[in-house]
C-alpha cells in the first residue's frame, strides 16, 4: 500500500479521502527540511500548503515519490524543476478557492471605490471628515479584467451583477466563451487598458505575464484608474505603480499578492491610496476545505490511476477527455517503445501524430505518452510521463507532435510514432478497434496486424518460399513458442515483414540464428 505524507495542517477530510482510496496516511506538518529529509522515505505522495519548502534536496531523499499537490493555487514553495528532473508530479488545485479569491477582490474593489481603508483610518484617529472621502459609483463604470479563468469569471460574474461593463483579455478564451458570461471579449490589452475605470489581474506568473502591467501600460490607461491584483505579486510593477499613484495618473491600488511575501518593506502601505492585505484571497473555511479536499482526491487519482489532474510540469485534460484517450495513451507508450527497440543509431527527433477522430480534440497526453514509450525503450521502465521530456531534452532529443482531423488509410483514429536518428526513420503505427482490442498496424511501412503487448520478435527479410518454416523450425529449436504471427509485404518475391508475438524472449543465440539465414535481413526481440 503506498504511503502519503501530510506535510502541513490540512482538514481531517482530506486524510479520510486518501485513506478510502486506500493510501496509508503520514499526518507530520511542521517539519524542518533536515526532518522532511527523513520523513520523504518510503513516502509515495506528499500533500501540503505553503508552510513547508519541498527543495532539490528534500526531493533527493525521496526514494519512491511519484507525485506532490499543492492544497492551493502557487507551487512556489516546491523545486518544480528537480521534481520533473526526478519523475515526480507537481499538482495544484486552482479551482478550489476561485470563489474565495473572486469576493476578496471585489470586496478590494469596493474598498477602492468607496475609499473604506482611509475613511476607516480617520475615524479611529477621532475625525469625522465626510467632504475628505467621496467615493466612486460601481454602476456604469468599466471593469477590465486579465485573466479569464475561474477566478476572472467569477469576478465578472459580481461585477455584471453591480451594473458594471465588463471587458476580457484572454488569448485562450473564444467569443462564444465571453458572450456566454455577457462580457465583452478585447483582442488587445492596449485596448482593454485605454477603456477600463477599474483592472483587475487574474493571471498566472510565467514568462509572459511577469512584469505585463509596467510603465508602458499603465501610461494607457484612464486618469484616476485603479488597479487590483489577487493574482500573483511578479505580474505588477509596484514601484511604477507607486510612483503614478503619487504624481495623481492612477486612482487606486489593491493588492493582495507581492513579489515577496512578506514584503520586504512595507512603506509603500503608507499611500492613502494603497489597499493592501496579506495574502487574504483564498483565507475562508470554505475555500481551505475545498483545496484540500481536491487535493486529496487527485492525490487519489494520481497514485492508484496515473491519472494526474492539474499538473503542472505534465501536458492534462479534463476527466472525461481522458477515458476517451487513456487506450491511444497505452498504445502510443507500446508502440513509442516497439520503435526505440527496433531503432539504430543516435536518436535525434521523435515525432507523434495523431489521425482521425482522437484529432479533434488536445492529443498532448498521447504525445506524452508515446515519447515516455520511446524513452522506457530506450532507458528502461524507471522512465515516466514526467521524466520523459527532461530525459530526452538532457539527449538533445526533440519531441514534436501534431493532429489531423479525418480518416486516414481506412481507419477512424491512428497513432503513428516516428524516430528519427543519425542512422535513418524508424516509424510504427496503431490503432484501437475497441476498448480492449489495440494493435500495431504498420511498421517500417509494412502493413501489419501485431498484439501490443508482451515479448515480440521483427524480422526483416525476402518474401520468398519456406522463410516461415525456417524461420519456425529456430523458434521451436530454441523453445520459443510462437503465439501469434502477421506478415506485411508490398510486393510479390519483394521485401518482408514479419511480426511474431512469442511466449518467451529470443535468446541471442537464436537471433543470431535467425540473420544467418540468407532470407533474413535482421532480427529484432522487443518487449512490450
Amino acid at each position: 500500500m503506498k504511503t502519503v505524507l501530510l506535510a502541513d495542517k490540512l482538514p481531517e477530510e482530506c486524510r479520510r479521502i486518501l485513506e478510502a482510496g486506500g493510501l496509508t496516511v503520514v499526518n507530520r506538518p511542521g517539519l524542518s527540511e533536515d526532518e522532511l529529509k527523513q520523513a520523504v522515505r518510503g513516502v509515495s505522495g506528499i500533500v501540503c500548503r505553503s508552510g513547508v519548502r519541498i527543495t532539490c534536496e528534500v526531493l533527493q531523499a525521496a526514494d519512491v515519490l511519484e507525485a506532490i499537490c499543492r492544497a492551493g493555487v502557487g507551487v512556489d514553495n516546491v523545486d518544480v524543476a528537480a521534481a520533473s528532473r526526478r519523475g515526480v508530479a507537481v499538482m495544484n488545485t486552482p479551482g478550489g478557492n476561485a470563489v474565495s479569491t473572486a469576493e476578496h477582490t471585489f470586496a478590494l474593489l469596493l474598498g477602492l471605490a468607496r475609499k473604506i481603508g482611509p475613511a476607516y483610518i480617520s475615524m479611529r484617529s477621532g475625525a469625522w471628515n465626510r467632504s475628505q472621502f467621496l467615493g466612486s459609483q460601481l454602476a456604469g463604470s468599466t471593469l477590465g479584467v486579465i485573466g479569464f479563468g475561474r477566478v476572472g469569471q467569477e469576478v465578472s460574474r459580481r461585477a455584471i451583477a453591480f451594473g458594471m461593463r465588463v471587458c476580457v483579455h484572454d488569448p485562450f478564451v473564444g467569443p462564444d466563451t465571453a458572450a456566454k458570461l455577457g462580457v465583452q471579449l478585447v483582442d488587445e490589452l492596449p485596448d482593454l487598458l485605454r477603456e477600463s475605470d477599474y483592472v483587475t489581474l487574474h493571471v498566472p506568473e510565467n514568462d509572459k505575464t511577469r512584469g505585463m502591467i509596467g510603465a508602458e501600460q499603465v501610461a494607457m490607461m484612464k486618469p484616476g484608474a485603479c488597479i487590483i491584483n489577487c493574482a500573483r505579486g511578479s505580474v505588477l510593477d509596484q514601484a511604477t505603480v507607486l510612483a503614478a499613484l503619487n504624481d495623481g495618473r492612477l486612482g487606486g491600488l489593491a493588492v493582495d499578492v507581492y513579489p515577496t511575501e512578506p514584503p520586504e518593506s512595507f512603506e509603500f502601505v503608507q499611500n492613502d491610496k494603497v489597499l493592501a492585505t496579506p495574502h487574504l484571497g483564498a483565507s475562508t473555511h470554505a475555500a481551505q476545505l475545498a483545496v484540500a479536499v481536491q487535493a486529496a482526491e487527485q492525490m487519489v487519482d494520481a497514485l492508484q490511476r496515473r491519472h494526474y489532474r492539474n499538473a503542472v510540469n505534465i501536458g492534462t485534460v479534463a476527466p472525461e477527455e481522458m477515458k476517451v484517450l487513456r487506450p491511444y495513451c497505452d498504445l502510443a507508450v507500446r508502440i513509442g517503445k516497439l520503435v526505440a527497440q527496433i531503432s539504430t543509431g543516435r536518436p535525434e527527433r521523435l515525432e507523434v501524430s495523431c489521425r482521425g477522430e482522437i484529432a479533434e480534440g488536445s492529443t498532448d497526453p498521447i504525445v506524452s505518452y508515446g515519447a515516455m514509450g520511446v524513452m522506457q525503450g530506450s532507458l528502461g521502465d524507471d522512465v515516466n510521463i514526467v521524466s520523459a521530456p527532461h530525459l530526452a531534452a538532457e539527449r538533445r532529443v526533440r519531441i514534436t507532435g501534431s493532429a489531423t482531423v479525418g480518416l486516414e488509410a481506412g481507419f477512424a483514429n491512428l497513432v503513428e510514432i516516428s524516430l528519427v536518428t543519425d542512422a535513418g526513420t524508424f516509424e510504427a503505427a496503431g490503432t484501437v478497434f475497441a476498448p480492449e482490442l489495440a494493435r500495431i498496424v504498420r511498421i517500417d511501412g509494412f502493413m501489419v496486424e501485431l498484439a501490443p503487448v508482451g515479448d515480440v520478435l521483427i524480422l526483416h527479410g525476402n518474401d520468398v518460399p519456406g522463410v516461415i518454416g525456417k524461420v519456425g523450425a529456430i523458434l521451436g529449436a530454441g523453445g520459443v513458442n510462437i503465439a501469434r504471427m502477421t506478415v506485411g509485404r508490398h510486393d510479390v518475391g519483394g521485401k518482408t515483414l514479419l511480426a511474431l508475438n512469442v511466449d518467451t524472449p529470443c535468446t541471442p543465440a537464436c537471433i543470431d540464428r535467425l540473420v544467418a539465414l540468407p532470407e533474413v535481413d535482421a532480427a529484432r526481440s522487443v518487449h512490450l
